[in-house]
């Protein structure tokens, strides 16, 4: 075997030092065949490589409508403490938006319809059958649509119409069931919104608000008939005129936990999402904290968190920021912060109660909350130990500049007439709605 090799060595040697043409002609004739068969394994390599890629960016891209519109905002949503990218940030906010509560327009209160976009009327309510309430059991007019009606709201809605601010009516419901039925039932709905569309013709409306609160304590599948009834709403008033505005309010909360609210899709039918990023203490609350805290310790929510979980659900130029000209005061154990409350005594403290408290004591101790970024109070009456959780001029800043960095549409007051006679809160407001110089 060993002679054989090496003959066969020798034989190939030879072989190719007596015939010079010999190796050429071998590389020519495999050279073709090599770089054919080279050609076709690089394109079955590419192709792949190609196939793999594309699987792996659909599997990791979720193709929803909503995640289409917000490539930016689903890119945040996977930091908890999203950075916008200053260059997509707005100079100005573009929505000053206004609730205005039948009970302030009882009152009277001065409004300003040239310092807002928007005068959202709030609110009528609605039965499990379709119906505006407009009357009580007894024939009476219900003073939201007394209100509604009176001379000194038609006076506002005139003001508007001088200022091109907008004027919508809010409808209303906090019962689970009236909200469920209603939905539900397609006969009520078409009542309803028939009603809603007569409403904004006679009375020259701009636009239908939608608060339902909903908290859901019952298996039943609200989100299916209520993103329905919100389809059908909008279809209509767009008919009728497509540049009536559609806006539905959330709780700050409520958007974290409760499944009755299917974001992606209100998200897409609503023009206008509100954020009611407030409440997070309330006046039953068995502890005295903040109202609208930016941020918290990790056991409390707050604004932030609500926020950031509506990232990649709702397009952020869609999103209004509530803030509160308001806070909640209450006799407490201790002068500590976030003492704990006595049963039964919490209370509305709106900016303009706290302004005359302050304006009118020496005793008080003013504190400020730099993780929510909002002033806290404490003072005794008659032995009793008191604190207020509440906004300021500087607290309402810290929203405004926190909604103009996340690149929001604008802000919406709850409520108006809550300031009194008091321009602190609005010269602060108008800083944000001047464009910046060139």
């Amino acid at each position: 075997m060993e002679d054989e090799l090496v003959d066969l060595s020798s034989f190939s040697e030879v072989s190719i030092e007596k015939e010079p043409g010999f190796f050429e002609k071998i590389k020519a004739k495999f050279s073709k065949k090599y770089l054919i068969l080279a050609s076709a394994l690089l394109l079955i390599i590419l192709s792949a490589s190609t196939i793999f890629v594309a699987n792996s960016v659909r599997k990791k891209t979720p193709m929803s409508r909503a995640s289409q519109d917000n490539s930016q905002t689903s890119a945040l949503f996977l930091n908890p403490s999203p950075t916008p990218n200053p260059s997509l940030t707005p100079n100005t906010l573009k929505e000053t938006i206004g609730f205005l509560p039948s009970w302030i327009v009882a009152q009277k209160a001065k409004v300003y319809p040239e310092r807002l976009t928007q005068i959202i009327y709030f609110g009528l309510g609605v039965t499990e059958d379709g119906e505006l309430i407009q009357f009580t059991a007894e024939g009476r007019e219900t003073n939201e649509w007394k209100y509604f009606n009176s001379e000194y709201f038609s006076q506002i809605r005139d003001e508007a119409v001088d200022n091109n601010t907008k004027v919508l009516i809010a409808i209303k419901s906090f019962d689970n069931e009236t909200i469920d039925k209603l939905t539900s039932n397609p006969f009520a709905t078409d009542k309803l919104i028939n009603s809603l569309l007569t409403l904004v013709e006679r009375y020259k409306l701009d636009g239908v608000n939608v608060d339902f609160e909903y908290v859901t304590d019952v298996d039943f599948p609200t989100a299916k008939y209520f993103n329905r009834f919100l389809e059908t709403l909008s279809l209509r008033l767009k008919q009728k005129n497509p540049n009536l505005i559609l806006s539905v309010d959330v709780n700050a909360t409520a958007v974290l936990v409760d499944k009755a609210y299917d974001m992606v899709k209100i998200g897409e039918i609503a023009d206008q999402v509100i954020l009611m990023a407030y409440d997070y203490h309330r006046a039953a609350s068995t502890r005295a904290g903040p109202v609208a805290p930016i941020n918290s310790p990790p056991n409390e929510h707050n604004i932030n968190e609500s926020l950031n979980s509506l990232y990649g659900r709702v397009p952020t130029e869609k999103i209004i920021l509530g803030i509160p000209f308001y806070g909640y005061e209450w006799q407490t154990l201790n002068k500590s912060h976030k003492s704990p409350t006595v049963e039964n005594t919490g209370a509305l403290a709106t900016y303009k109660r706290v302004r005359e408290l302050i304006d009118n004591r020496n005793d008080e101790v003013v504190v400020w909350d730099d993780i929510a970024k909002s002033p806290w109070l404490t003072y005794t009456q008659s032995g009793a130990i008191k604190q207020i959780y509440y906004e300021n001029e500087r607290s309402l800043e810290e929203k405004l500049k926190f909604a103009k960095e996340r690149g929001l549409s604008g802000i919406a007051i709850w409520a108006l007439g809550y300031e009194g006679d008091h321009q602190e809160p609005w010269e602060v407001i108008e800083k944000y709605f001047t464009p910046n110089p060139p």
